[in-house]
């Protein structure tokens, strides 16, 4: 049966981000069970109308039935007031919505994407420093922690970029080296580098006698519950006297709907 009449206008103000047509089939789905779940409209008895019962299933699928007719016991019966005016809005948890001359807008919680697994956020955290490098930590043997970005649940892929340069020491000789090591992890999966710095201090005045490397890390991790991406860097165990600085850290945690990570050796 078709209704020709009602004054009844919802005006879809939902705007989600860019997803996957399964997540938005998904969240349109919700939208429609989370909209009839509950008591959606109350029409006010005063007004005239001709009311329309109908039975909803939990799927969101409406169907009329007779006035005085009950549903089936997988429906749940609910009732529509067509010709008149919408009075109030009961919205169900997870909508948003606002009456404004008997239009009604209804939108997504902001909540439900911020706790959505898989809908695409990004993470991200700096320290552009300058700070000193940590030197090895030889009473715990490791590598000293330098910046951490706390992660809710779900499928990353992280990476970690930060510049590394080994400075003119007080003491003068022609030449030395500075080893620099850092490691990104997120639980067990983890990712190193490092990288010799030189450090020539009979350059000519005018010419720096600094050396800076750019050193890159990445790794992906499936946190089932919320966890952090670690990024520890260190001078070498036996790095000479020369500080070191770190400038321009970034750390960036992308998650996806799924992980699949391969090993590429062999044929």
């Amino acid at each position: 049966m078709l209704i020709k009449k009602s004054a009844l206008r919802i005006v879809n103000a939902i705007r989600p981000p860019r997803m996957t047509s399964t997540t938005l089939i998904l969240i349109t789905m919700a939208l429609l069970i989370l909209a009839t779940s509950v008591t959606a409209l109350t029409q006010s008895t005063s007004i005239s109308g001709t009311r329309v019962q109908l039975c909803v299933k939990d799927n969101g699928q409406l169907r009329m039935t007779a006035i005085g007719t009950s549903c089936d016991s997988s429906e749940r019966l609910t009732e529509w007031v067509v010709g008149g005016q919408v009075t109030e809005i009961q919205l169900g948890q997870g909508l948003s919505g606002t009456r404004e001359n008997g239009t009604v807008t209804l939108a997504l919680d902001p909540s439900i994407f911020q706790s959505c697994i898989g809908c695409g956020k990004i993470i991200a955290g700096f320290n552009d420093g300058p700070f000193e490098l940590p030197r090895f930590n030889f009473e715990e043997m490791e590598i000293p922690q330098i910046a951490k970005l706390a992660l809710p649940a779900g499928n990353y892929a992280i990476s970690a970029k930060l510049v590394v340069e080994a400075k003119q020491g007080e003491e003068s000789s022609t030449t030395r080296k500075e080893l620099a090591i850092c490691r990104l992890s997120a639980g067990n999966d983890f990712d190193d580098s490092r990288a010799l710095l030189e450090v020539e201090d009979d350059r000519p005045i005018q010419v720096s006698t600094n050396d800076e490397v750019v050193l890159s890390l990445q790794v992906v991790h499936r946190f089932a519950e919320a966890g952090e991406a670690i990024l520890r860097c260190s001078k070498g165990a036996f790095a000479g006297s020369a500080p070191m600085e770190v400038r321009n850290l970034k750390i960036v945690a992308i998650e996806g709907a799924s992980i699949s990570n391969s090993f590429l050796g062999g044929n």
